[in-house]
C-alpha cells in the first residue's frame, strides 16, 4: 500500500479494519507517522522529503479522498508553492459554499465563501485561484507568514503588485481584509525567497522605512553587476544597504557555485568591499536578528537606516492567528 502510494505522490490510506490495524501498530513503533487522521507514510520517507513535498503530498492525499473539496487559504498556499512552511499546514483549510457547513471539524477548517472563488486544479489538488489565494491568506494568517505567501504568489505567479492591490481595495465586508490590504500594499515580488520576505516584514514591523529590493550597482573592479538585498537612501543622500545572511548558501552546494562555503564568504567579503569603495554602507543581520526585533531595530538604527517618523498602527496589532 505505501509503494503504490508512493508512485502517485501521495500517503496511504486503508480501507480494511485490519489495514488500518496494521498502521496503527506501526504508528506505535515509529516505523510510519501520521499526517492527517487516517493517512500514512514510512518515517523515513517522510524524513527524506523536502517539506514543500511534504505538503504536496499530503494535500494530494486529502484530494483524492475527498475530491469534492477545494483547498484556500493556507492549504492552497502549500498546493500553488506559495510557502513551504510545514506548520501552516497544521489544518487543511476548505472553502465551503453554505454558512452550515462552516467550522472546524477535525483536522479539517471549513470557511463559508458567500459567493465562491475562482477554482482551478493544480496537479490534481483543487485549489483557489491565486489572487483568492494570496488574499485569504492576508487575512488569515500573521503578518509574516501572509508577507511570505504574497511576495512568493505574486513572484510566481507573474502579477503585478498593482493587481494585488486593486483586487484588496476591491473587496468589502470580508472579515480581516483591513489586514489583506495592508499585506496587498507592502508585498513585494523583488523577495527572492521566503527568508527575504520574513525580514522585508520584521523591518516594516520594527518602523524602518521601506527598503528598495535587489538593487543594483555597477561594481568599480569589473564593471559587473552587484546585487543588494535591502536599499535605503539617507536624508542626506548616502545609501546604506541591508543584507540577510541564512545558513543555506553555505551549506548547499547547488548554492555554492563553483567553490566551496569558504569561496562563498569570500566573495560576500569582496562584494562587500565593492560596495564600500561605492561609498554604500552595509549592515548585514541574520535570521536570529529577524526573529528578535530588538535586535533588528538596534541594528538597523545604528547603520543609520532612515525610519519612518511617525509610525500608524498596524491592522495586525492584537490579531491573533487561528489558521494553525
Amino acid at each position: 500500500m505505501l509503494g503504490q502510494a508512493y508512485a502517485r505522490r501521495r500517503l496511504a490510506v486503508p480501507k480494511r479494519d485490519k489495514d488500518r490495524r496494521a498502521f496503527q501498530r506501526r504508528l506505535k513503533t515509529g516505523e510510519v507517522v501520521m499526517p492527517y487522521k487516517g493517512m500514512y507514510i514510512a518515517a523515513a520517507k517522510w524524513e527524506s522529503l523536502p517539506y514543500a513535498q511534504r505538503i504536496t503530498w499530503a494535500l494530494r492525499t486529502v484530494c483524492h479522498t475527498h475530491p469534492g473539496w477545494v483547498l484556500c487559504g493556507p492549504s492552497a498556499a502549500g498546493a500553488l508553492g506559495f510557502t513551504t512552511t510545514i506548520k501552516l499546514q497544521r489544518y487543511v483549510h476548505i472553502a465551503v459554499p453554505k454558512r452550515s457547513q462552516a467550522g472546524r471539524h477535525g483536522y479539517v477548517i471549513a470557511h463559508f465563501y458567500k459567493d465562491m472563488p475562482a477554482v482551478k486544479t493544480v496537479d490534481g489538488m483543487r485549489v483557489t485561484a491565486e489572487m483568492d489565494t494570496m488574499m485569504d491568506c492576508g487575512r488569515m494568517l500573521d503578518f509574516e507568514h501572509a508577507m511570505v505567501v504574497c511576495c512568493t504568489g505574486l513572484r510566481l505567479s507573474g502579477l503585478p503588485q498593482h493587481r494585488l492591490r486593486e483586487y484588496a481595495r476591491g473587496r468589502k465586508r470580508i472579515s480581516g481584509i483591513p489586514r489583506a490590504r495592508y499585506v496587498a500594499e507592502h508585498a513585494d515580488p523583488a523577495c527572492e525567497n521566503g527568508g527575504e520576505a520574513t525580514a522585508l516584514a520584521a523591518i516594516l514591523e520594527v518602523g524602518a522605512c521601506r527598503p528598495r529590493m535587489q538593487a543594483t550597482f555597477v561594481s568599480p573592479l569589473s564593471g559587473g553587476e552587484i546585487r543588494a538585498d535591502f536599499l535605503w537612501e539617507r536624508d542626506d543622500g548616502s545609501l546604506v544597504v541591508g543584507e540577510l545572511d541564512g545558513r543555506q548558501k553555505y551549506v548547499d552546494p547547488s548554492m555554492m557555485g563553483q567553490g566551496d562555503s569558504i569561496d562563498v564568504i569570500l566573495r560576500e567579503k569582496d562584494r562587500e568591499t565593492q560596495l564600500n569603495m561605492l561609498r554604500v554602507d552595509v549592515v548585514r543581520f541574520q535570521m536570529e536578528h529577524v526573529r528578535d526585533r530588538g535586535q533588528l531595530r538596534q541594528r538597523l538604527q545604528a547603520a543609520g537606516v532612515p525610519f519612518e517618523p511617525v509610525r500608524r498602527r498596524s491592522p495586525f496589532s492584537g490579531f491573533r492567528c487561528k489558521a494553525y
